[in-house]
């Protein structure tokens, strides 16, 4: 059986992010990262702290000039390396949905496309729509990406979303998993918001009773993970498992139902959704806490045992800061107060600054064995971004300098090395920020 958790895998070709010259794409697995979500929350949420922290609610008291220019900073990166290199470049005007992959030109191409990149796609342009930059057109191509979702992504029949198609829509892997679908729930949230549209909520609410009538562990807690599109558990280990191992749970995928079940709470304020989100939160903090190092190990057994594996037993940097505020922002969504958690906070992120942290350069290394310094020193793009919400919101909540000083190294990092010249971002670097071909 392969024990071996998603963010330890061998190194693979990011979707939508940019790779140096001469690395050679391999066939890009299923699930991979798509660098325009991702920055997009990133950056905004970023902005929108900078922001607060940088005016008192007095409207007398003088403005944090320090503060004002950081946030200038990551909307320009947002502008200049995000919205002017997707849109409309990503949007697939023939087929439907948007285009996932790069050329060796740099150039989009055609390929199979992957339910969690087409929702995360539909939140990018939702989000834009909500925070008015390029509208009309990010509201419409958001449309575009909804419409693709349900005519060729959504089963009607049985319910739930299924995780790959070719590029025309057509069936390629009808297989269910709660992790693309959890984004699906995020993006619809997004879209509903930013189109006005009843609908797409509606459609969240369901996908969230399917997820919950379907794959809700009601002996154990959590979720099942892999279903076949009636909904049995997969067994076939021929076949992908996308995240995780086969019939195992994973810190990766609860972590990211949390984040959509705050969303979909937030505007529903639905009991069950409201309880199902209070057990993330547990599930999150204490069960896939490592018993000794304060910080979450990925696989887990259905019974919640852990996976005792060289490969599972490490830490993955980006994930547990990114935990960090996730989990902090589900307790503000549930209407809680955060400061029982403060304590939990600063240990998982003091981990990762301890362990994880490249003094010398900026920026956060991808993985690291227990209580031991990183010996996995890339720098990828989205552990830089999730580190630096985690320390803004760190030092909004603590005062403690040190986080915001780690905030500023690691954009520092992000400006000079990680924005390519082209557009996007470059996926994977050496530490020294340096192009590397991983």
């Amino acid at each position: 059986m392969n024990l071996l958790p998603s963010f330890v895998r061998p190194p693979r070709w990011e979707r939508g992010v940019r790779h140096p010259a001469g690395a050679r794409p391999s066939p890009a697995p299923p699930l991979c990262s798509n660098v325009a979500w991702r920055l997009t929350l990133q950056i905004l949420r970023s902005t929108c702290l900078l922001w607060f922290l940088s005016g008192p609610s007095n409207a007398q008291a003088p403005v944090d000039p320090i503060n004002v220019q950081s946030a200038d900073r990551c909307r320009q990166i947002l502008n200049d390396s995000l919205v002017d290199f997707y849109l409309p470049h990503c949007i697939d005007n023939q087929a439907g949905g948007y285009f996932e992959v790069l050329d060796d030109a740099g150039d989009f191409a055609a390929s199979d496309k992957f339910l969690t990149l087409q929702a995360r796609h539909v939140w990018f342009f939702s989000a834009l729509a909500r925070a008015n930059i390029r509208q009309p057109d990010s509201l419409q191509a958001a449309q575009h990406g909804y419409e693709f979702l349900l005519q060729h992504f959504l089963d009607a029949d049985r319910g739930g979303y299924i995780a790959k198609t070719n590029r025309q829509g057509q069936p390629v892997d009808d297989r269910k998993h709660v992790y693309p679908n959890a984004f699906v729930i995020y993006a619809l949230v997004e879209y509903h918001r930013a189109s006005g549209n009843p609908q797409p909520l509606e459609q969240a609410m369901q996908l969230f009773a399917e997820l919950d009538e379907h794959c809700y562990d009601r002996k154990f807690g959590g979720y099942n993970e892999l279903f076949n599109r009636d909904w049995t558990l997969a067994t076939d280990a021929s076949q992908p498992t996308y995240i995780g191992a086969l019939n195992t749970k994973t810190y990766n995928s609860h972590l990211h139902l949390l984040e959509a079940f705050a969303q979909l709470f937030r505007e529903t304020r639905n009991p069950l959704v409201g309880q199902r989100l209070h057990e993330l939160i547990h599930i999150n903090t204490l069960t896939v806490k490592h018993p000794e190092w304060p910080c979450n190990i990925d696989g887990w057994h259905p019974d919640w045992t852990i996976i005792d594996s060289p490969r599972n037993l490490r830490a993955s940097y980006g994930h547990d800061v990114e935990c960090i505020w996730l989990v902090l922002d589900a307790a503000q969504a549930l209407e809680l107060p955060t400061r029982p958690l403060l304590g939990w906070a600063r240990r998982t992120g003091d981990y990762s600054l301890t362990y994880g942290y490249d003094q010398q350069h900026g920026g956060f290394f991808y993985t690291g064995p227990l209580g031991q310094p990183s010996d996995d020193r890339k720098k990828v793009w989205w552990t830089q971004t999730e580190a630096m919400v985690a320390m803004l919101t760190l030092h909004q909540l603590t005062g403690d300098p040190v986080y915001r000083q780690r905030f500023d190294e690691t954009l520092d990092f992000v400006e000079q090395h990680h924005l390519a010249e082209q557009g996007g971002w470059w996926a994977n670097l050496n530490p020294d920020g340096s192009l590397g071909t991983d």
